[in-house]
């Protein structure tokens, strides 16, 4: 689950009409148990984008295979998508292709619901990391065509110069803005936020790379692990930059102060810039990192969402041309034109905003982290937890060494 709640083979894509895919659902559900069984080039396929993202790309693909069809049926994520699939899953009508994420990926696998990917020709399109983030034990279980990574997006006219790169800096340069009248930073705390996601990320390097499988071996703890983290985060408000308010924002209400250049400052991720220029084309701003310990700054983001392959597919050779036209050009093209992703495939790099900055190298180079990506189980618990605990930090219910015990709780409860 991305952070800010999000996302594509993506989590923010969906919002717009996702009530009417879910109505739309019973019955493509309908379609699909008779055609799949009546017809061998029929493909059933479970989208989490929606209907106005993955309609265009189904039409590509079947003009480009005219002796296929694909019977697609949509559910909003994340847990309702998941909870959908679960239950397709334990009725035995799940389709041939359906998504798999952070959130379901263990138990996909665990339960040999995905079929191995890793023998077909086109597995090794996939960049490092997108195989790294759907394997287990050498063997891929899902194809993830991009990612992601939040941070925060400057308004340059308000914040000219260099940016800084460590969060003393970044602190100071919120007050001085402050004090010269400029409202400096803004975000909305419905949960893990991208900045706070970073700061962890900060702390996972600072334990080699490995601290969540250190705190499922017992070798740590979240609390020794993420409490300086989550202190350097909550001096946002102990510097009277954010207050309890942030916990009640949406993006809905700090995208336009951004937008009409009544705000410096604000987070959001990669997916965020068609949002920005759609309301405000001449906005003169970039996307930067977040400024980190040292003036080692960090960004957070995850390998998307990918697409598997159902063990019980009922026309699985079908279903293999289709993933291969999605993980490979022009599928990848033809679909990246809706979503404006960043590519984790080797045989197409598309033309991105400039605006985007580092964030594309950083994405390539996976300088990046999210926690229910990294978890090595529990992941949509522990999501909820994390979540429900800024929540509780922001509004100052709770001290910043309180979400890593409630973490260290949560797990211990689970094992």
């Amino acid at each position: 689950m991305s952070p800010s709640n999000a996302p594509r083979l993506t989590r923010r894509s969906l919002g717009r009409i996702a009530a009417a895919a879910a109505i739309a659902a019973p019955a493509a559900g309908s379609l699909a148990a008779c055609g799949r069984d009546a017809d061998p080039n029929a493909i059933t396929f479970l989208s989490w984008d929606n209907a106005e993202v993955m309609g265009p790309v189904i039409e590509q693909f079947e003009q480009e295979h005219s002796e296929y069809h694909v019977e697609v049926q949509y559910a909003p994520p994340v847990a309702g998508y998941i909870q959908k699939l679960q239950t397709q899953l334990g009725s035995n009508s799940a389709p041939d292709v359906f998504i798999i994420t952070a959130e379901n990926k263990k138990q996909l696998m665990d339960g040999a619901f995905v079929q191995d990917l890793s023998g077909e020709s086109w597995a090794s399109n996939l960049n490092e990391t997108a195989v790294e983030t759907y394997s287990r034990d050498g063997k891929l279980y899902g194809s993830a065509i991009s990612a992601w990574a939040g941070g925060l997006v400057v308004n340059l006219d308000l914040v000219p110069g260099e940016f800084p790169t460590d969060w003393d800096g970044f602190l100071s340069l919120c007050k001085q803005l402050k004090a010269d009248g400029t409202v400096p930073y803004l975000e909305a705390v419905g949960g893990m936020t991208d900045t706070v996601c970073a700061f962890v990320g900060m702390q996972n390097l600072a334990y080699g790379g490995t601290m969540d499988q250190q705190i499922w071996d017992g070798d740590l703890t979240f609390e020794e692990a993420w409490t300086p983290a989550v202190e350097a985060w909550y001096q946002l408000f102990g510097e009277g930059i954010l207050d309890s308010s942030a916990a009640g924002l949406t993006g809905d209400v700090v995208l336009p102060e951004f937008q009409q250049g009544r705000l410096a400052i604000m987070s959001t991720g990669s997916w965020g810039i068609s949002g920005i220029t759609g309301g405000a084309p001449d906005l003169n701003f970039e996307f930067k990192a977040v400024p980190g310990f040292d003036g080692q700054s960090f960004w957070s983001g995850a390998v998307s969402p990918g697409l598997a392959l159902n063990t019980k597919a009922k026309n699985p050779d079908a279903a293999k041309v289709f993933l291969e036209w999605m993980s490979t050009e022009p599928g990848v093209s033809f679909y990246q034109q809706a979503n404006q992703f960043i590519s984790t495939v080797k045989d197409y790099e598309p033309e991105l905003p400039a605006q985007l900055g580092d964030l594309v190298s950083a994405v390539q180079d996976g300088r990046y982290y999210l926690p229910a990506v990294s978890w090595v189980d529990n992941n949509d618990v522990l999501a909820g937890e994390a979540n429900a605990l800024i929540q509780q930090l922001a509004t100052g219910d709770i001290e910043p060494v309180d979400v890593g015990k409630g973490l260290d709780a949560k797990l211990a409860s689970l094992q």
